[in-house]
């Protein structure tokens, strides 16, 4: 880690003989340890998009080995290898400016060392009060020597920038009222990381279909738009010099993504495909959806009284006797017969009338024709 601390620490003397400003230095760096890892950034992405037209695949074989987890993860390691992708594709680009973050951190602390007792400088120290003492930098460089020249009297070496001290945090500033500069200076670039951060979670959910899907189904998801806060409240305490270099990465990386997105020909094959899929898959649910009868809710029949003839048996849908309906036909029809027997009766009753009526004319009519022949 101190090679690395060296490394970084010579960079920066570098771009400072350049260009004489702290903050310049520290974006110089931010931008040339991008544009190194640009190979890195575009691999990971087309890995990621790659990954994501295996998950049919994978849910296939979670199901196969759901019951013995080492033969999943070989299935699984096989299936990669074959593929040629790599499951941590996807957070490549967020996790490759956290090394250099961390190797910063060392060094912007290193850069405003105070030299304490039995440390070599202390005589010096005592009798100038010049105790301020850099590390990771040659003492021949411009930048060391700027350093020892601006630290106060009895205190480690200041970085100022726009105003302001980068080597200071933003809780420091605001407790313990550094001033409007100090103040303004530090919050604002907290702002900026955040938001870049943020904005890098839209972008990419609005570029990648797959992404955006995953999304919508799973609510757990939108999340991780949340993280860039929760990472902006921890760097409160961090130097402002580190937020600046963070924030640097996050506006580049926003670019760096557009670019891809739009120029890079393997990320357009990749999400074209994905939005085919998405299409076929939205298109069969609508048919699904179409074809499915719509279930309307049962009215309940009127009862019905039952026209069986006579000695024949009312049987249920189920195939048993319907005794209800039996027993109302049969009273029905003994009805029916003690109506058409009163009929019947009534019938005979005036015939016989009509007859005798009849009888009695034809007598009267036969006697009168005797008495006109006498």
């Amino acid at each position: 880690m101190t090679q690395l601390g060296r490394l970084v620490g010579w960079v920066l003397a570098g771009f400072y003989s350049l260009i004489p400003n702290y903050a310049v230095a520290i974006i110089l760096l931010g931008l040339t340890f991008m544009v190194l890892v640009i190979p890195l950034t575009l691999k990971s992405t087309r890995s990621m998009l790659a990954m994501q037209k295996l998950q049919p695949q994978m849910k296939q074989l979670q199901q196969q080995f759901k019951d013995d987890r080492l033969a999943l993860n070989q299935a699984l390691t096989d299936l990669y290898k074959k593929e040629g992708v790599s499951p941590f594709g996807s957070c490549l680009p967020t996790l490759l400016p956290l090394p250099l973050f961390y190797v910063l951190f060392n060094v912007i602390n290193g850069l405003g060392h105070k030299v304490t007792k039995g440390e070599p400088g202390w005589a010096v120290c005592q009798a100038t009060g010049r105790c301020a003492h850099p590390f990771y930098i040659n003492p021949h460089t411009k930048m060391y020597h700027a350093l020892v020249n601006s630290a106060p009297r009895n205190a480690g070496a200041e970085m100022h920038a726009f105003g302001f001290n980068l080597a200071t945090t933003a809780w420091d500033a605001v407790t313990k009222h550094m001033g409007v500069a100090a103040v303004a200076g530090s919050l604002l670039l907290l702002v900026i990381m955040i938001a870049a951060n943020y904005y890098q979670q839209i972008q990419i959910t609005n570029l990648n279909p797959m992404v955006r899907q995953n999304q919508q189904a799973n609510p757990q998801m939108q999340m991780m738009r949340f993280f860039p806060i929760v990472f902006g409240l921890l760097c409160v305490r961090f130097p402002s010099a580190l937020v600046l270099y963070y924030a640097v990465s996050s506006l580049f990386r926003v670019g760096q993504q557009q670019a891809m997105y739009r120029f890079d020909p393997k990320v357009k094959a990749l999400v074209a495909r994905d939005e085919r899929d998405l299409e076929v898959t939205e298109a069969a649910l609508e048919r699904t959806e179409h074809k499915a009868p719509k279930s309307a809710p049962r009215r309940a029949a009127p009862q019905r009284q039952s026209s069986a003839p006579v000695g024949q048996t009312v049987v249920s849908r189920s195939g048993r006797p319907n005794l209800a309906l039996n027993g109302r036909a049969g009273g029905g029809q003994q009805n029916g017969k003690q109506q058409s027997g009163g009929q019947g009766d009534a019938r005979q009753t005036n015939g016989n009338q009509v007859g005798r009526y009849q009888g009695t004319g034809n007598s009267q009519r036969s006697r009168s024709r005797r008495r006109r022949g006498r």
